[in-house]
């Protein structure tokens, strides 16, 4: 699991680094403001080339750029909408703190950092992204199965419109399908196979 830990404190740095990698957390990265975890995010770019991260530990009180408007940038990329993000931070204002929420931070740790406190949030955190990314996937799954039915309907309507029906007898009456309707259907459909049964004019 990739951390990214975001703070201006070489202390705090140390911290967090330390009582995670005690932990088993072995996958860590740390940076010393937010301008360069949009670098290691490669933000310029929607994350294209973007480091492995499953998680930002992220510092409020930084200078030139504070956690929650980092937070904002980050989350505005679509590719980071599940990568949750943990402030960290001395301040306990309940305004300070629903503006990070805002800006798209899923919790928050008050300094001076607890390392039990640390372990069960990033823990939390861990489990929240696993569940959001196997809700994401079956929603990919559902949108995939009705994209399928949809087009099994069409088919349908489409061999339903190319093959008439007497609507009082209910019989179909396949010398009066359309050639041009065939024609249609079968350029639509390359990969449908069609009985071979010779007809008349062709066996003769």
């Amino acid at each position: 699991m990739g951390i990214l830990i975001v703070d201006d404190s070489p202390d705090e740095r140390l911290l967090l680094h330390h009582i995670l990698k005690n932990a088993g957390y072995r996958d860590l990265v740390t940076v010393s403001s937010a301008r360069d975890a949009f670098t290691q995010l490669d933000l310029d770019h929607s994350g294209s080339n973007c480091l492995n991260v499953d998680l930002i530990l992220m510092d409020i009180k930084m200078p030139d750029l504070d956690g929650v408007e980092a937070c904002r940038r980050i989350k505005a990329v679509p590719a980071f909408a599940l990568i949750p993000i943990i402030v960290v931070t001395a301040r306990n204002q309940k305004d300070f703190l629903q503006a990070a929420f805002d800006a798209g931070a899923e919790d928050y740790i008050r300094k001076p950092v607890e390392s039990a406190e640390l372990l069960a949030r990033v823990k939390a955190a861990f489990k929240l992204k696993q569940e959001c990314e196997a809700r994401k996937s079956w929603e990919e799954e559902v949108t995939k199965t009705i994209a399928e039915l949809d087009r099994t309907l069409n088919d349908s309507e489409a061999l339903q419109q190319l093959i008439p029906v007497c609507p009082t007898c209910r019989k179909s009456h396949p010398l009066k399908i359309s050639e041009a309707a065939l024609n249609e259907y079968a350029q639509a459909h390359p990969r449908m196979k069609f009985q071979s049964l010779p007809c008349s004019t062709c066996t003769t």
